[in-house]
């Protein structure tokens, strides 16, 4: 996961340098695998607004604009960008700016008329893989200012190689939460209040697989006036993050995705059929055309959002083509769900398929934030879109929700899991800091895993929370001490070891076989008999789990004579 470092010090912000912050990161268990920076070096370039235009009399694609950049004298620079208008703000490079390696702004003549300097794209600051013009700054952007300072440029991308098991932490906020709780940092929850609504329209929502999706939240938003971009910050957060801007609406519900950990989509509520959305399985032979123009063949076992005639989405992976948001878009749907993570597990992959949304879906996002998101998204879309916000259907069975254990800690437990002995008081401030619940007895904690930590489900789970975050440099080496006794070795029976010594000076090699073969080769050799297979194997050869080392062994033996070796003499004990 790629994060801005300036978006996390938004939500919390210590007082620690980029490379500390780094090393805190790594040494509690979320690896920092980079730091880059958010952008080249910009020198030069900065905020002009074109005050005149007149066409270029040699050249019926070029303009001749007359740039204020607060010097002495408007810039004359000869542009030949379709969307450059008198009255607009963009970057300017001035004389003497490096944009590349090899690209120097120099004076030049184009068509014999002087050009001093240079309107840039998104695409020539390095801010975008491609643009269609020039990169328009809203008209309050300041005159003369430098383009690094105006768009907080001189910050840092941290890359980040997150376990599976810390879905919490593909977020802004769950790296916040991390980061507070690292500097010993009070942490405030944001709270996202419930929009205004108005105009409910009878809309409905069916689950027929509430053990896959036991939470599902929508909402229609009306009234939408045509859009074309979103602000240059929302567009920067998500360039930071490794995500294109697309369209006003897809990029809020990226940039909630970001945010609080919450995958989202938008439906052009024009292009439904009928007013009901179904979560479902996919029927027999059942297509759908994907928003990336990939036409599926759906298998029975795979989730779906569908409307009353066909599939929308494929459930918690990506949206269905046909009723994706445009520019003409008017009214939308914008859903926001729970999907259990052992039902979705390998979707996307059986497709070929893997998204930021199923990344997040299939490690388990945060149950308890999935109406927060919803109304987070709403106020976005009303303040930077506009339209008309409806009240939020939804569906909940409670019974298939995960279910958080309470757990009991004992103080002398970890005493003895970590070898140090940690005071009570630093033990509770951990795990508040953490946004763990606990109510203590006597020398022992009743402890309760918030809903955003479904990885916590045990008193070793905790000790390992109060080890990361106490820190690991903290705990000082101690040699192990422990009582020898001697083992009374029995006259029968004969101990694996003492085979081993006995194969291998009879000159045998001990192999190591894969427990998972061929279901094929399975057969072959073990005629009619009945093996485990995996749902969600790494490959088709090895989906069934070996019922003896015969199948290991003979492949081992087919390997080494393909490879001319006539003497083999292989061994392996299980």
């Amino acid at each position: 996961m790629k994060f801005s470092e300036s978006w996390l010090r938004e939500w919390v912000n210590p007082n620690i340098n980029t490379q500390t912050l780094a090393s805190q990161l790594t040494m509690a268990g979320l690896e920092v695998d980079g730091v880059e920076t958010a952008s080249r070096s910009l020198g030069g370039v900065v905020v002009g607004k074109v005050t005149a235009i007149k066409s270029h009399p040699d050249a019926d694609k070029l303009s001749i604009c007359q740039v204020d950049i607060q010097s002495k004298e408007p810039l004359q620079i000869v542009c030949g960008a379709q969307n450059v208008a008198e009255g607009v703000k963009v970057p300017v490079a001035t004389i003497g700016s490096k944009l590349s390696a090899d690209f120097i702004i120099k004076p030049v003549k184009l068509r014999g008329v002087d050009s001093h300097g240079m309107l840039c794209s998104a695409k020539e600051l390095g801010l975008g893989e491609s643009s269609e013009g020039l990169m328009i700054l809203p008209h309050d952007a300041p005159i003369g200012a430098s383009i690094t300072d105006y768009l907080s440029l001189d910050d840092h991308i941290i890359c980040l190689d997150l376990t599976p098991n810390r879905a919490d932490c593909l977020s802004i906020l769950g790296l916040a939460r991390e980061t507070a709780a690292l500097n010993n940092q009070a942490f405030e929850y944001p709270t996202f209040p419930a929009v205004a609504t108005s105009n409910k329209k009878d809309f409905s929502i069916s689950v027929d697989c509430p053990e896959r999706c036991p939470r599902y939240a929508a909402r229609i938003i009306s009234n939408l006036p045509k859009t074309s971009v979103s602000p240059i910050w929302l567009q920067e957060k998500l360039r930071r993050s490794g995500i294109r801007s697309l369209h006003p609406i897809v990029d809020i519900t990226n940039f909630v995705m970001l945010e609080l950990g919450q995958p989202m989509h938008a439906f052009d509520l024009d292009k439904l059929s009928g007013s009901t959305i179904c979560v479902r399985l996919a029927k027999m032979n059942e297509t759908i055309s994907l928003l990336n123009q990939q036409q599926l063949t759906l298998n029975p076992n795979t989730l779906v959002i569908a409307d009353a005639e066909k599939p929308i989405a494929l459930a918690g992976v990506m949206g269905g083509d046909q009723t994706a948001v445009t520019d003409v878009t008017q009214s939308i749907v914008l859903e926001s769900a729970y999907f259990n993570p052992t039902h979705l597990s390998g979707c996307a992959r059986s497709y070929g398929l893997h998204t930021d949304s199923s990344h997040r879906f299939e490690r388990g996002v945060d149950y308890a934030l999935i109406e927060q998101a919803l109304e987070r998204a709403t106020q976005l879309i009303l303040e930077m879109v506009g339209g008309t916000a409806h009240e939020i259907t939804r569906v909940e069975s409670t019974e298939h929700l995960p279910k958080t254990p309470i757990i009991h800690l004992e103080n002398a437990k970890i005493n003895q899991v970590l070898g140090i002995t940690i005071a009570p008081e630093r033990v509770e401030a951990i795990l508040k800091l953490l946004g763990l619940s606990l109510r203590q007895q006597n020398d022992a904690w009743q402890v309760t895993a918030p809903s955003h930590r479904s990885d916590i489900t045990t008193n070793v789970d905790l000790i390992e929370e109060i080890a990361r975050i106490y820190g690991y440099d903290n705990i000082p080496n101690q040699p192990i001490v422990s009582a020898s006794k001697l083992i009374p070795c029995l006259e029968q029976g004969v101990k694996p070891e003492k085979l081993r010594q006995l194969l291998t000076a009879w000159g045998y090699n001990e192999a190591i076989t894969y427990s998972f073969i061929d279901p094929k080769l399975s057969e072959l050799l073990h005629p009619g008999l009945a093996t485990p297979t995996l749902k969600n194997p790494i490959a088709s050869d090895m989906s069934a789990m070996r019922p003896s080392l015969w199948p290991g062994l003979l492949l081992s033996l087919k390997y080494n004579r393909s490879h001319q070796l006539e003497r083999i003499k292989l061994f392996e004990m299980g």
